[in-house]
Formats: structure tokens, C-alpha cells, sequence
């Protein structure tokens, strides 16, 4: 950071840079490059162009040559940065002027560009000395064009996905001669439909929704006019044929993906200024960070882990290993020793300027926990960040365990228990449940037909009125036996005995009455509560016995809480939660588990 203060203060100081040019001067230099190696060059070419005589004058007059010499001068520089490995002289400081830079610019341009020969079987739309857009008019002429991408129009295997696209539309490939074939747009494909359709398709046959992606495309002055003059002249008549009723449910389909593209952009900006406010911030600094921010730690360590997260740190190490080791042999090269400012130690000068370049830019390209984008959205109270392309909901071990808890439950109200494996929920049905929907049943059956489950020996008892009579007699025996005690003339004795036996064969009477006789209460009770327990101990058999084993029926008996446990027991967190691959991945940070859901 010094050294970079240095360099500005220095160049200022050097160059006598005007205030008003001097603030975007200096901006505009960090933007290409944070360490403003390309300063003093800017600098220098800025002053020398603005100091001549006429370029005074114009500025007296008009106030504001300035602005647009350093703006073209910025401009030159960013291109030279991204593509100097490619050059001949790839330091800027080799270059005397930017019209020499922009000349080897041009030069390289025209070296890359490809020639692209015409198929016999297809016709030429458009072509300029960038790009050149045919239509495929057959198969082979559609595999010709599409040689090293991934469009399925250009699969050698089969001419089916050609043929229905050529049926319904056409095929527009729109090739870029200057572009690397590592640039997934060096080959786009416009499939133009008699609907009214278009859909762009990149290299790798991805569609391309958001038009800002491919807007030099769309903003090219002829390129989109010559296709749709070529399509619409050429293609009339089949486009006549369709209806505007047709037309008119292609224009809403076209405006409803218009639309999403809006939000999906409005989103990515969105995302990308919470990103640099949390890394101006330094939200996510371990020991000064909440949930969240430990979180995006645990799963950048296991993206560092798995070999997915662009930090940079092996060919960052190997860089500086070759610094390390390039300046080793620069103190130890005895021409170097002998003669410090000579050719040797000129060239040592150079690879290592070479070297440092690539370290800077690999720091530069190099993704820190904030490339993590995180919307305060979470995945069944999981927090869930993005990082290229991947979707990821992090927690510790409560956390999972409850997440996997709601996705389950959730998911239940969805399919119903129906929905996840034939014969996973006969495992949970509750007996309890189940017995207490027969209970009624079976108090009615045994109540309509007792003798059918009761004992008439063992579950009988007298009814309350014989009892009362029984009660009676037996009163009125003890009153004659005390009678019979108390008396000592036999003839009495007699007559006492006789009326005591009588009134013990009227109450054997009642006892043998069976209209005397009620089945007892503890009876039944034990006899339904038996059947009870014989149903709790299997009460899948007993609802398939009696019908009631359809999986509507059953779901009303299912516990649960035992379902929802049984399933996570069963198939892990991960099944539920990973909707991407079904993996529960886990990571130690800072002495704890963490658990990782890839959910897209």
C-alpha cells in the first residue's frame, strides 16, 4: 500500500497534473489496475498530447480536450491490459504514444481473426470483419458451423433436434472471427421462429435470457436489422400461416421471459452491491461476525476443501515460489555480480517485472469470502449462498436436524404419506390411533351379542332386583335363626327349620333364573380392552382385516413425529435438503461441524 501511495504522490509531483484531471486520472488508472502500474505512462502520454500548441488553444477556447484524451487514453490502456500476453511488447511502458499501442492492438486483431469458409449448404445473412452469420441449411451444413460447441443442432448422431428446429423457424449462427473459442460467445445461435419467437443459445448451447449479456450484438448497427430483413423476406409465407391468436401467445411468452430477465438483472445488481458493502465492511471477519457470516466461512472452507472456490492459492503460491527462487539465482549469477546494470541483470529485471504482473493479477483474480453472494434467503431456516453458479444452505447440527425436520413436514402436506415409498408409512401407523377408532366397534358387537365373547359362568353377575330379593330372604333367615336360637320347644324348632329351608330354595331359585342373571361391566370392560391391546400390538393387520388399509384411510393413523424421524433415520438429511444431489457434505470449522446442502 505504501508503495502504491508512493507511486501516485510521485507521478502527480512529476507531471504537474491539473486538480480536475488528476481525481478521474487517478480513478480511472485503479479501475485497470489497483497497484496504478500504469500511471505514469498515463501521465506522461496525457501531458504530451494536451501540451502542444493547438491542443493549449483548443482548451483555452473550449475547456474540455482533457476529457476526452484521458477518457480514449483509459480506454486503450484496459484493452492493452487484457489481452498484453498476447502482444509482442507486452509492457506498456515499451510504447511511446497510445497510436503505437492501439496499432499493435489492431495488428493483433487482425492476426487472430479467423477465416471462416461457406458451406455449400447454408447461406450467408450477413459478414463483416468481425463476424460472419449464416443459416445452415441442412444437417451437415448445421455440424459444419456448430463444430466445438455443444448445440444439440450440431450433433453428428442424430439430424432430429436440426430438423425440428428448421421446422418450426430457423437457425441463425452468428460467429464472432475475432473471438477465442475459450469465449462461450464465440458462437451464438439465434433460433427465429414463424411464431415470432428468438432465442439466443451460447457455445455451450445454454440459452442466453438477459440481453445485456450479448448487447454488442444487439446494438451492432446491421447484424439484427439483416437478419430480420433476411427472415421476414425470405420466410413470409410460412409466417403467414400463423395465427394471430398464435402470435399473440408468443408475444406474452417472449414479454413474460423479458420480464424475468429484468428481475433476474435487477436481483444481480442487487446482489453485487451487498457484496461490496459487506467487503467494505468486513462483515464476515471471524470473531467479529453473527451466524451468517460464520456460515459463509464454513462453506468457503469446504469449497477451498473440495478444490471449488477460485482463490487462487496454488498458482499464487507457484508464482511467488518462482520470484523467490528468480531472485535467488539474480544475487548468485556471477554476470549479474560482476556487472549490476548490465544486459543479464536487464533481463532478470524483465521476468521478474513479468512475474510480479502475473502475481498482482492473480491477487486481483483471486475470490475472497465476499464472492459468496448471500440474499438474507434461507432453505428451511438455513442461510443460503450463492457462489458460480451453486446454491448452498449451510447450518450446524441443531440447525440441520430442525431444517430437516420442516422440509419433511412441508412435504407431508404436500404428497401425503402416499407420496414417499410403498410401504414406508405401514412402519408408523399408531396402534393407539387405530384401537381407539375400533373401541366403539367392538363395545357394539359384544354388546349385541355377548354370549358370543363372554363366559356365562365367569362374566355373569345378579341384577340389581335379584340381589334386593336375595338381600331380603337372607335378612329374613337370620331373623329365624336367631328365632330358632333362642327357642327350645321342639315343635317350634321344627317349624322355623321348615320356613328357613324354603326360603333357601326360593333364593336358589333366583340364583338359577338366568333372566336374573347381567353380564358384569368388569367383564366387558376386560373383553374390549383385550381386543384393544390385540390391535395396538398389530394394528396393520387389523385395518386390513376390516378394509380400511387404502392409503387415505391409513394417513389418519400415521404418527407423525415417528414418520418424520423414521425418514430422516432412514435416507439422512440430505435427501431432503440437497435438492441438487441429495449429498450431506460436512465440514470442521473453528471445532465445529457444519453441515452443506447443494440445492440447484
Amino acid at each position: 500500500m505504501l508503495l502504491t501511495e508512493d507511486r501516485v504522490s510521485q507521478v502527480k509531483e512529476k507531471y504537474d497534473i491539473p486538480a480536475q484531471v488528476w481525481e478521474p486520472m487517478v480513478s480511472g488508472s485503479a479501475a485497470i489496475a489497483k497497484n496504478h502500474k500504469y500511471l505514469e505512462w498515463l501521465a506522461k502520454v496525457w501531458k504530451e498530447y494536451v501540451s502542444t500548441p493547438e491542443n493549449i488553444e483548443t482548451q483555452d477556447r473550449e475547456g474540455h480536450i482533457w476529457r476526452g484524451v484521458l477518457n480514449g487514453t483509459l480506454t486503450t490502456i484496459e484493452e492493452f491490459d487484457r489481452v498484453r500476453r498476447n502482444l509482442t511488447k507486452k509492457d506498456l511502458y515499451q510504447y511511446s504514444d497510445r497510436q503505437e499501442v492501439i496499432d499493435a492492438l489492431e495488428a493483433w486483431k487482425k492476426e487472430k481473426t479467423r477465416n471462416i469458409e461457406t458451406h455449400k449448404e447454408s447461406e450467408v445473412v450477413f459478414e463483416d470483419d468481425r463476424f460472419k452469420v449464416v443459416v445452415p441449411k441442412s444437417h451437415t451444413a448445421s455440424c459444419y458451423y456448430g463444430a466445438g460447441t455443444k448445440w444439440c443442432t450440431a450433433t453428428k448422431d442424430s439430424d432430429n433436434h436440426f430438423t425440428n428446429y428448421d421446422k418450426d423457424g430457423k437457425l441463425f449462427y452468428i460467429l464472432d472471427k475475432s473471438a477465442p473459442t475459450s469465449d462461450k460467445y464465440y458462437k451464438v445461435a439465434l433460433n427465429k421462429t414463424y411464431k415470432g419467437s428468438n432465442t439466443f443459445y451460447d457455445a455451450t448451447d445454454s440459452s442466453i435470457p438477459d440481453p445485456e449479456e450479448i448487447d454488442y450484438l444487439l446494438n451492432h448497427p446491421e447484424l439484427i436489422d439483416k437478419i430480420n430483413e433476411y427472415f421476414d423476406f425470405t420466410y413470409a409465407d410460412e409466417i403467414a400461416k400463423i395465427s394471430e391468436e398464435e402470435k399473440q401467445r408468443e408475444v406474452e411468452r417472449l414479454a413474460r421471459d423479458a420480464e424475468w430477465a429484468r428481475r433476474r438483472r435487477e436481483r444481480e445488481r442487487r446482489l453485487e452491491a451487498r457484496a461490496l458493502q459487506r467487503r467494505e465492511g468486513d462483515e464476515w471477519k471471524l470473531g467479529e461476525t453473527g451466524t451468517v457470516g460464520i456460515m459463509a466461512n464454513a462453506l468457503m472452507e469446504w469449497l477451498i476443501d473440495e478444490g471449488e472456490f477460485e482463490n487462487k492459492e496454488v498458482e499464487i503460491a507457484d508464482v511467488e515460489d518462482q520470484i523467490e527462487d528468480m531472485r535467488l539465482g539474480m544475487e548468485n549469477d556471477p554476470d549479474v555480480i560482476a556487472n549490476p546494470d548490465g544486459e543479464r541483470a536487464q533481463d532478470y529485471g524483465q521476468d521478474l517485472d513479468n512475474l510480479e504482473e502475473e502475481l498482482e493479477v492473480l491477487k486481483e483474480e483471486a475470490h475472497d469470502i465476499y464472492d459468496l453472494r448471500y440474499e438474507d434467503s434461507d432453505h428451511y431456516g438455513l442461510p443460503v449462498f450463492e457462489y458460480e453458479g451453486g446454491e448452498y444452505a449451510v447450518g450446524d447440527d441443531e440447525m440441520a436436524d430442525s431444517a430437516s425436520w420442516d422440509q419433511l413436514d412441508n412435504l407431508i402436506d404436500e404428497i401425503g404419506y402416499q407420496g414417499f415409498t410403498e410401504g414406508f408409512m405401514d412402519w408408523y401407523v399408531d396402534g393407539d390411533a387405530v384401537a381407539d377408532d375400533f373401541e366403539d366397534y367392538f363395545w357394539d358387537d359384544m354388546s349385541e351379542n355377548p354370549e358370543d365373547y363372554l363366559d356365562e359362568d365367569d362374566d355373569t353377575i345378579l341384577n340389581p332386583s335379584a340381589k334386593v330379593e336375595i338381600e331380603k330372604i337372607e335378612e329374613i333367615i337370620g331373623e329365624l335363626q336367631e328365632e330358632l336360637e333362642e327357642t327350645n320347644d321342639e315343635g317350634e324348632e321344627e317349624e322355623l327349620l321348615t320356613k328357613i329351608e324354603d326360603l333357601e330354595i326360593q333364593m336358589e331359585d333366583i340364583r338359577e333364573d338366568e333372566d336374573n342373571w347381567d353380564w358384569s361391566d368388569e367383564a366387558k370392560e376386560n373383553y374390549v380392552e383385550s381386543r384393544l391391546e390385540d390391535v395396538r400390538n398389530d394394528p396393520l393387520q387389523w385395518l386390513r382385516d376390516y378394509g380400511w388399509d387404502n392409503p387415505e384411510s391409513m394417513e389418519r393413523y400415521i404418527d407423525r413425529d415417528a414418520f418424520i424421524q423414521g425418514a430422516i433415520d432412514s435416507d439422512g438429511r440430505g435427501h431432503g435438503l440437497a435438492s441438487y444431489d441429495s449429498e450431506e457434505n460436512e465440514v470442521m470449522f473453528d471445532d465445529e461441524w457444519y453441515y452443506i446442502y447443494r440445492t440447484n
